[in-house]
């Protein structure tokens, strides 16, 4: 699967993820991810090195995963502890050990670097709004059938609402897009979107659109491998974690964070918001599968417009990051 490399990649959420390993298809690959008696968690490729078992069928024990098949035991750093049938003071073989990757726990998702260990920063990217205050959370996941270049550039269109959401958020007949003005560095698009009914007027240019972008909080932040932000208002935002399973699975994790009404009503304001969630998200994925071709990195004929600025961004930093 080709995934940008030496990137923080959230791949579930830490809820998910309790004291028992848990195997998962992620970025093409099948991990396993655990937990230790400290309950810090690791991910290592779901494949004993002995005769290829999972291991996520096996058991923490302490320090160590135990594979369910012969109890061979790793550690962490994927080295072979013990083999059981070798005893005690038994040879360990040269080469008994599991690929393991850096591991982080942040913002309530469990990140995995992939790529090259010896550059792994210290932690994964995140949005300065949410590092303060207290930010309730609810959590809609879905699986789509889709490339995770598709869902991720759906999420970066201004254009289609009007269209695709007619009834909800599209409502109004806002057909008309200036700009969007985006400003960008090499791993964060952030997007002002004004949208009007079309009047006949001519659109104002990208320097009017930055003037009238001053004081305001981005429409759409995205930090690039794969997360988004909406910022609906101050202390109301949808947070979207885009993981990729496989070639032809997409997961979506979204959010919705806000920090309305006391704390005894936010849980029900979350679980609200997560029905119209998903609700809307099905709107998105009726169009978004037809798409062809299934990756944008196989499509070059796609004819971007003025509105599609961030979409063009971040084909840019793809390019950069896959070397094509």
């Amino acid at each position: 699967m080709r995934v940008p490399e030496n990137l923080w990649y959230p791949l579930l959420e830490s809820r998910e993820l309790g004291q028992k390993p848990l195997g998962l298809e992620r970025l093409g690959r099948r991990f396993v991810f655990w937990r230790d008696s400290t309950g810090a968690p690791h991910a290592q490729i779901d494949r004993c090195p002995h005769l290829g078992a999972a291991l996520s069928g096996g058991k923490v024990d302490g320090d160590e995963l135990v594979c369910p098949f012969h109890g061979f035991r790793f550690g962490s750093d994927g080295q072979c502890r013990h083999i059981p049938a070798n005893g005690r003071a038994g040879r360990i073989p040269a080469g008994m050990c599991v690929e393991s990757f850096p591991v982080r726990e942040a913002l309530g998702f469990i990140w995995l670097w992939w790529g090259d260990a010896s550059r792994a920063s210290e932690e994964p990217p995140c949005f300065e709004v949410l590092q303060s205050g207290d930010w309730h959370h609810t959590t809609t996941a879905v699986d789509w059938p889709v490339h995770y270049t598709r869902a991720i550039e759906n999420q970066l269109d201004c254009a289609h609402l009007p269209f695709v959401h007619h009834n909800t958020i599209g409502r109004g007949g806002r057909t008309f897009v200036e700009g969007p003005y985006v400003e960008a560095d090499d791993s964060r698009i952030r997007m002002w979107v004004t949208t009007s009914v079309d009047d006949g007027r001519p659109q104002r240019d990208q320097a009017e659109l930055a003037l009238a972008a001053i004081g305001r909080e981005p429409s759409i932040d995205f930090l690039f491998p794969g997360l988004w932000l909406l910022n609906i208002a101050p202390r109301y935002k949808n947070l979207l974690a885009f993981v990729p399973v496989n070639d032809h699975c997409t997961r979506y994790y979204l959010r919705t964070v806000h920090q309305l009404g006391p704390r005894w009503l936010r849980g029900l304001v979350g679980r609200l918001s997560g029905l119209s969630n998903r609700y809307i998200l099905g709107q998105d994925r009726t169009v978004v599968m037809t798409q062809t071709p299934h990756s944008s990195l196989d499509a070059p004929d796609d004819r971007l417009i003025g509105a599609d600025r961030a979409i063009a961004q971040y084909r840019r930093f793809l390019r950069q990051r896959l070397g094509g």
